[in-house]
């Protein structure tokens, strides 16, 4: 199969940000033909359909049973998302989304171990279906300068909105705890258990400074993690210097610091760059800089269109994909955050699966998965 993933684009309020920048042009483009929308609201569905030649679907059911459709770009909330994935993969369709995945972690994880076993791709920007480089420079570092093991670790981001309220789940605390830290900080905490593994408990102190919307719009979540490690995963809505999304990663390890900075400031955050910079301390006593740029496509957080189509195209056994466990442990820091957020107090991280490990692999070859193992989608 050469030809592009003929893809239909279901919730419009988020999803037409992502036809205009990730599909009709931008780095799906190449991998995917945008051939349909649908959206609760029927009059969005005409115009945006009208304004780029599509089919406007009338429901869930009309795009499932179309045999031209191969692929659902799902972009509604995260609330009771695993149901609408499960009508997708078993009417033997496939899904790409966006964070936060699922607010239900059992459901979350039922659901995508089930798309495993009927060989149907449902992959994410964060985490991403695969390591990104950007993360994978960390590792790879962690190991090639005997680094050790993480002791802390900083995430951090800003953007400067002017939100008022709308009565959409934004406004709602139970479906969107500590706002920024769910909408954006996501990234962070995905990150940070790639590179620290399991959390333990989380903590959050949360400020209303200019939003119009009842929830916050600048929070921090604090992470113990079960090696010992701390984490901090900073967003505010409130903040603008030029640089929005910048998303920058610190991380301290027993011999060594890795950060990254941003290296073309921008507004756009399809455009952002980075330069990741290691200062370590060798066993010999030499002190060592490393640096490396780290292109937009590379950059964590990013959805990865070709290896979105490469997993419909092949379904067969793959090495290294992001397991379902990795993916919904940060849903369950969230579900932790927001028991924090309403009882202004510490929290246990409660796993849905105790048996299952995340800690990360430092051979950089994949999380939660052994080496030269194979995972069946």
């Amino acid at each position: 199969m050469n030809g592009k993933i003929k893809i239909v684009v279901v919730g419009l309020k988020f999803g037409k940000y992502i036809i205009e920048s990730q599909i009709c042009t931008g780095p799906g483009a190449p991998f995917m033909e945008l051939v349909g929308v649908f959206d609760l609201d029927e009059e969005k569905s005409k115009t945006l359909a009208n304004t780029l030649s599509v089919k406007k679907y009338g429901c869930l059911d009309e795009i499932l049973t179309d045999p031209q459709v191969q692929a659902i770009g799902l972009f509604t909330p995260p609330a009771g998302r695993a149901a609408l994935v499960r009508q997708i993969i078993n009417a033997g369709k496939h899904v790409i989304t966006t964070k936060p995945f699922e607010l239900n972690c059992a459901e979350g994880l039922k659901v995508l171990k089930e798309a495993r076993s009927l060989h149907k791709a449902v992959h994410m920007n964060s985490p991403g279906p695969y390591l990104d480089i950007e993360t994978k420079t960390f590792l790879a570092w962690q190991e090639k300068f005997s680094l050790g093991q993480p002791v802390s670790a900083r995430w951090q981001t800003f953007v400067r909105y002017q939100e008022q309220a709308d009565g959409s789940w934004f406004d709602d605390p139970l479906r969107c705890p500590v706002a920024p830290v769910f909408r954006l900080g996501i990234y962070g905490i995905n990150q940070m258990i790639s590179l620290c593994g399991e959390v333990q408990s989380v903590g959050v102190a949360h400020a209303r400074i200019n939003t119009g919307r009842p929830t916050p719009d600048t929070g921090e979540l604090s992470l113990c993690f079960k090696n010992g490690a701390l984490g901090s995963v900073f967003a505010s809505f409130s903040s603008g210097d030029g640089q929005s999304y910048s998303n920058i990663m610190e991380i301290h390890f027993e011999h060594g610091s890795i950060r990254s900075e941003v290296t073309k400031p921008t507004d756009n955050w399809d455009e952002i760059e980075k330069k990741l910079i290691l200062q370590a301390k060798l066993t010999t006593g030499e002190v060592i800089h490393r640096t490396k740029l780290i292109k937009n496509s590379n950059i964590h957080g990013k959805y990865q269109w070709e290896n979105f189509k490469n997993s419909i195209e092949n379904p067969t056994l793959i090495e290294d994909e992001i397991s379902p466990e990795m993916i919904m442990h940060a849903m369950e820091v969230i579900n932790a955050m927001s028991i924090a957020e309403q009882n202004n107090a510490r929290v246990d991280v409660v796993s849905s699966t105790p048996s299952c490990s995340v800690e990360p692999n430092a051979d950089t070859t994949g999380l939660n998965s052994q080496k030269n193992s194979t995972l069946m989608r």
